[in-house]
């Protein structure tokens, strides 16, 4: 059967052949955005948000590449600068590229990119009816020239003010410029993860060669992480970034860009990685630090010139690499292959270190902030600052016998009973029949409340397993909630940035140290002394510091993960060790940690 004739890459730009459906077009589209102006209740006239908008005449001045970032530690002592994009200052023209790279990049982002005005109203019109279909399954209406709106122009707020202004922009770029130069700015500006902008830094930073010899499957596997670079890196996440490689390549067969034999030779073809370097010192700190620039401060971040002051500090941060670097044989041991730790100030909710894996060089994947893991035992302080608050005392007693909740039997981690004890030993002991049991009688609802004004924001399932633990967070979230603990019942946000400062010397941020109590101090102090005796008598006495310290450890079920926390007033640092893919260790929070 023959084969349709593939679609060349227009070279022209495509303008409707009539005034008429000119027209239409254009009202449609400030019907749309008319009806998104009113749907956000201001009513405010498109023409005044218009003429407050940037002019789009600034898109080749604000494309132009960058200056570096400075960065400083807590002391204010210079560390090191960063470029936006760290492998190549060259921009590249759609003509130096192979042809399916730009085609790999429409069919995953902008299917109708040629056709549209700036706005798809028919993929937009599309995605609402999928949306209605399929709530869970949510997608995004965004162009290519809606993306680069974005990036260039606009702050990275997500409101329905900014997606009019973005929608008006991007109508604007697309009658101003023709589409071949809005795709090669794009290509050059957007981001591709690991703090790298640009096709010709990508190329570089995965595959080691200039994108000119791309080939069809490496172009497919750049297309499809674009939605997500951070988690789709083929360095983070290799499984994921094959399979939205393959999604890219049927995408671009459907569209009639590569024909079946393409693609069946571009699945055969094996991507191989260059392997992920670095310049920069304390890589997993600093990449925390440039995620949260690329959050917040986006175009900001992109421009460069910034000065940013950080809450490192050096010794602190050495020491954790150099310790989590050298326990990873007596890990590997007990079949864990990875660890990760974070400290931070209790008082102010900054990060002094963070170490993200055993070795940088191997894997940038960093698991002290991007890797949502079940906590184990240590979620169970919250259960009993729970019944402390509701007049528990650490001598209250709870009944440690067997019992049955709708068929669910939980068990302790020694499968013994102990029959009459009280929540000191229960806490200390890790005993997990009288924290169910306690959970139960002062309701999970309370208990996920108590975690909350400690600062956890993850999803908590509402039943009793989530007392022992078996909701998902990140292990800087989980140890920030600690540091309420250890603030005597006020809790802070944690950050690793103080102060941004712009090329022009204007304070673009600077943190407010505002600790709020959200505990009372007398269930504070129950559960405090009740968290020293974790340390002194119960299952952390391996963790002591030869000074009144607390703490608790945790271990998820076939001891997937092993965590511990601990405290003193001056600092929190929690540690988890365990394995990408979730696999049984030897040991737990007690011994691993």
């Amino acid at each position: 059967m023959q084969q349709p004739p593939l679609k060349p890459l227009p070279r022209q730009r495509k303008r409707p052949p009539g005034k008429a459906r000119a027209l239409i077009i254009k009202l449609l589209i400030v019907g749309v955005i008319l009806g998104t102006a009113l749907a956000i209740g201001g009513g405010v006239a498109l023409a005044i948000m218009a003429a407050k908008l940037p002019k789009v005449e600034e898109l080749e001045k604000r494309a132009q590449r960058t200056q570096s970032t400075e960065i400083y530690t807590e002391s204010g002592q210079f560390l090191t600068r960063i470029s936006p994009s760290e492998r190549s200052d060259e921009d590249l023209r759609l003509s130096d590229l192979p042809k399916y790279l730009p085609d790999a990049v429409i069919s995953a982002e902008d299917r109708r990119f040629w056709e549209h005005e700036g706005v798809d109203l028919l993929g937009l019109a599309r995605i609402v009816i999928v949306n209605i279909r399929h709530p869970e399954r949510m997608q995004g209406g965004s162009t290519l020239t809606q993306q680069l709106v974005k990036n260039l122009f606009l702050t990275p707020e997500r409101t329905a003010g900014r997606k009019v202004a973005e929608a008006i922009l991007a109508v604007q770029l697309d009658l101003k410029y023709s589409k071949q130069r809005i795709l090669e700015i794009y290509l050059n500006r957007i981001f591709w993860g690991h703090n790298v902008y640009g096709i010709e830094a990508a190329s570089q930073v995965y595959f080691g060669k200039s994108a000119r010899y791309l080939t069809l499957a490496e172009s497919a596997l750049l297309a499809g992480i674009i939605r997500g670079p951070e988690y789709y890196s083929p360095y983070h996440n290799p499984e994921a970034a094959n399979k939205l490689k393959q999604i890219v390549l049927d995408q671009m067969e459907k569209d009639r860009r590569i024909t079946p034999e393409e693609k069946a030779e571009a699945l055969k073809q094996q991507i191989r990685l260059v392997g992920l370097r670095t310049s920069y010192p304390y890589p997993y700190f600093l990449d925390y630090v440039l995620y949260t620039l690329r959050k917040d401060y986006g175009d900001a971040f992109r421009r460069g010139g910034l000065k940013v002051y950080t809450t490192l500090n050096p010794r602190m941060q050495a020491y954790a690499e150099r310790l989590l670097l050298q326990q990873s044989a007596r890990l590997s041991r007990s079949r864990a292959q990875q660890a990760a730790l974070v400290s931070l100030d209790p008082q102010t909710g900054a990060v002094r270190a963070m170490v993200g894996g055993t070795n940088y060089a191997t894997s940038q994947f960093n698991r002290a902030f991007q890797a949502q893991r079940q906590v184990g035992s240590t979620f169970k302080p919250f259960v009993f600052l729970s019944a402390f608050e509701n007049g528990k005392s650490l001598q209250s007693t709870v009944e440690d016998a067997p019992i049955n909740f709708g068929g669910w039997r939980p068990r302790n981690w020694d499968r013994r009973f102990r029959g009459k004890v009280s929540l000191q030993q229960s806490l200390a002991m890790s005993l997990n029949i009288p924290t169910v049991k306690t959970a139960k009688e002062v309701g999970m609802d309370r208990v996920i409340q108590t975690a909350r004004r400690a600062g956890v924001t993850s999803p908590i399932a509402p039943d009793l397993t989530s007392a022992l633990g078996s909701s998902e967070m990140s292990l800087l979230e989980i140890t920030a909630a600690y540091g309420a603990f250890a603030n005597g019942g006020s809790a802070v946000t944690p950050k690793a940035i103080t102060k941004v400062v712009d090329n022009q010397g204007f304070v673009l941020y600077e943190a407010i140290i505002n600790p709020t109590r959200v505990f009372a101090e007398a269930p504070i102090s129950q559960l405090n002394a009740g968290l020293q005796a974790v340390m002194t008598s119960g299952t952390g006495t391996m963790a002591q510091i030869g000074r009144p310290a607390a703490g608790k450890t945790g271990t998820t079920d076939n001891a997937y993960d092993a965590w511990f926390v601990g405290y003193v007033p001056q600092l929190v640092t929690g540690v988890w060790a365990g394995n990408d893919t979730p696999s049984a260790t030897r040991g737990g929070g007690g011994s691993l940690c």
